[in-house]
């Protein structure tokens, strides 16, 4: 048909209908327009998409095709071509004018969400009805139906007058909130020789609204500490890029472990991460069940928790129709496209810390497994492993881990506080070679020659030595329970205490003696200790030994005597030297290297020397404990104005 003869029949139509005065409903959308049904014009065409979409030529049956809206994101302005022209009456094909006349008309729009409860008819609903989507806005230009209503002509909403050519662009939509399928509506009159008829439709393409991003958080905060193998709350709340919840949001978050990092940072263990989310109520998706096993800060990278559904399944068809990029959260155009998926950004959550501990503490005396001697080393180890809620061993634990946990280490006696005799080296964190094995996770000192101090300057007089007959070590926790100590199940206590031992303030007492030219001196030595009111015998001392070889005697002149026994083991805390004297004489026994007697010459040179000083002195002839025992030795008979005999009954 030509346009000469679409405009001759055109002009018989108008005079045909004006006669009748019938008013010809013509339009399903408010679209003022020239036109006959039976000159091929049925109606107005009005319809929505991406801007530049080509305008339709051909249907299928009265629905456009190929007029897209892609996936948006809430909270981020977007611009929608508005496309106007007509219906012909063959319903095979729509045209953008006919004649070369463009349509015109009213512009009412809003948006609704086909996906809200009772809105699934909503294209055949009023503009501002209650499936109207609240809080949107458009900029420009001006258009009526937001607010409510759908107002009159007039100002308030925009004319379309023909000079549009059928595509006029509308700048800045804004939606707030999540819309799983929503669509333009759009509304109008439609008036011809002053009657008019009111149509609705909606765009043909359907398409979401998502939130732009997750950001997650969790109970305890992140930073915070958790005990590892414990459930702790997480939640992932839908936002938009300035970061405003996004109320409409309803999908379910899903977590993928594949990139969780620890301290280190290194790969988690398959398996140690546990947990999942509920639907969002209101934008905001949480969890109680969530587990980590093991230690330190976990890193969960961006996109690690997403909802690659919330599209997918809502409806739009955006995933199916590419109108989003598949297996993308990526929130910046490409092609005019977003991500169709919904990803977090990057976070941490909790520090994840041992849940318990289990200590273990070995003292081995020095002597007979009963006691030592302040300044005698005894044998000291710990153990101290840390462990999850779950039992297992936090194996990830080690040297160079960050925010390890400390333990303090106290000396008590019955329970009080000590002059802190015991010089504990510090334990070390299992090696980073042990990371992830089963050796992970282990805080201990071997056993070890540990020093004890004997306290110094203690005068017998002035000040009473100490005894501490119920010495032990006590670890302490800095965040969590030691629930064995020693073996033995605890609870609720963040201390362990080794078994009591004995530390004893010892000195070596040396008794005076008497030789004659045929028999050598007999000189007894005791060890005594300080009971809280005096010295006593040391019956518990089986392991002093004392040498007497040259190097050991110091004597006031010379010749000094010579030890018949080169040495002697204490026995019941008790034993002897025997010298072989030919003068009276002042006589020590050297402790240690060098001469701390009392006695005016010193001793030879000779090994092998004791090695007592440390522990064991004397006060013998000085009020300090610190001396090398010493003792008189006399030479000779004793001799009697009186002589013996037996008598007679």
């Amino acid at each position: 048909m030509t346009a000469m003869n679409i405009t001759d029949k055109f002009k018989a139509c108008l005079a045909l209908c004006r006669k009748r005065q019938r008013l010809i409903a013509l339009f399903l959308f408010p679209l003022v327009f020239a036109g006959c049904a039976s000159y091929n014009i049925k109606g107005g065409y009005f319809d929505a998409a991406e801007r530049n979409t080509t305008f339709p030529t051909s249907v299928s049956g009265v629905t456009p095709s190929n007029l897209p809206i892609y996936t948006k994101i809430a909270g981020v302005s977007f611009d929608l071509d508005i496309l106007a022209g007509f219906y012909m009456t063959d319903n095979t094909s729509i045209q953008q004018s006919v004649s070369g006349t463009y349509a015109s008309g009213d512009a009412n729009i809003d948006l609704v969400d086909l996906s809200a409860p009772g809105c699934s008819s909503a294209c055949s609903g009023s503009i501002g009805d209650g499936c109207q989507v609240s809080g949107v806005t458009i900029g420009s230009p001006t258009t009526h139906a937001y607010g409510g209503g759908v107002g009159s002509s007039g100002s308030g909403y925009y004319y379309w007058n023909g000079g549009e050519q059928g595509r006029k662009t509308y700048f800045t939509f804004l939606v707030p909130q999540a819309l799983g399928k929503a669509k333009v509506r759009l509304y109008g009159k439609a008036c011809y020789n002053g009657s008019c008829q009111s149509a609705t439709m909606c765009s043909t393409d359907s398409f979401t609204v998502r939130p732009a991003s997750f950001t997650i958080t969790s109970t305890p905060a992140s930073g915070a500490t958790q005990a590892a193998g414990s459930n702790y709350t997480m939640t992932a709340k839908a936002v938009s890029g300035s970061g405003a919840t996004i109320t409409g949001y309803t999908g379910t978050p899903s977590i993928t472990t594949t990139g969780f990092t620890d301290w280190k940072p290194s790969a988690i263990s398959a398996g140690s991460f546990t947990g999942s989310f509920s639907a969002a109520v209101a934008g905001i998706a949480s969890g109680s069940n969530f587990n980590y096993t093991d230690f330190g800060q976990l890193t969960i990278p961006a996109g690690a928790i997403a909802d690659n559904t919330y599209v997918a399944n809502s409806g739009s068809g955006d995933v199916a129709g590419n109108d989003c990029i598949s297996g993308s959260s990526s929130n910046t155009l490409s092609g005019g496209q977003y991500g169709c998926n919904i990803g977090n950004t990057s976070t941490t959550t909790p520090t994840f810390i041992a849940h318990h501990y289990t200590a273990t503490h070995t003292i081995t005396p020095a002597c007979n497994s009963k006691f030592t001697y302040f300044g005698q080393p005894l044998t000291y180890a710990v153990t101290i492993d840390a462990f999850n809620a779950l039992g297992n061993r936090m194996t990830r634990l080690t040297s160079s881990a960050s925010g390890k946990p400390t333990f303090t280490f106290s000396q008590l006696n019955s329970g009080a506080a000590t002059i802190n005799p015991l010089s504990i080296s510090s334990p070390t964190w299992a090696a980073d070679s042990t990371f992830g094995t089963a050796n992970g996770g282990e805080y201990a000192l071997s056993a070890t020659s540990t020093a004890t101090t004997r306290p110094a300057g203690l005068s017998s007089v002035s000040a009473a030595p100490p005894s501490y007959e119920s010495f032990q070590v006590r670890v302490t926790s800095s965040d969590a329970n030691i629930t064995t100590c020693n073996g033995v199940a605890a609870a609720g206590t963040t201390t362990c205490d080794s078994a009591a031992t004995k530390l004893r303030y010892g000195v070596l007492k040396l008794s005076d003696g008497q030789g004659t030219s045929v028999s050598p001196a007999s000189l007894q030595i005791a060890a005594q200790y300080w009971n809280g009111s005096s010295f006593v015998t040391n019956t518990d001392d089986v392991c002093t030994v004392v040498n007497f070889n040259a190097g050991t005697i110091a004597a006031s002149t010379l010749p000094r005597p010579t030890a018949k026994n080169t040495s002697t083991t204490l026995s019941n805390g008790v034993g002897a030297l025997m010298l072989n004297a030919t003068a009276a004489n002042n006589v020590a026994i050297k402790m240690g290297a060098v001469d701390n007697n009392c006695v005016l010459a010193t001793s030879s040179v000779g090994t092998p020397l004791n090695a007592l000083s440390g522990y064991l002195g004397s006060a013998s002839c000085s009020s300090s404990y610190d001396k090398d025992p010493s003792a008189r030795l006399t030479f000779g008979t004793l001799r009697s104005p009186y002589v013996y005999r037996a008598e007679k009954f």
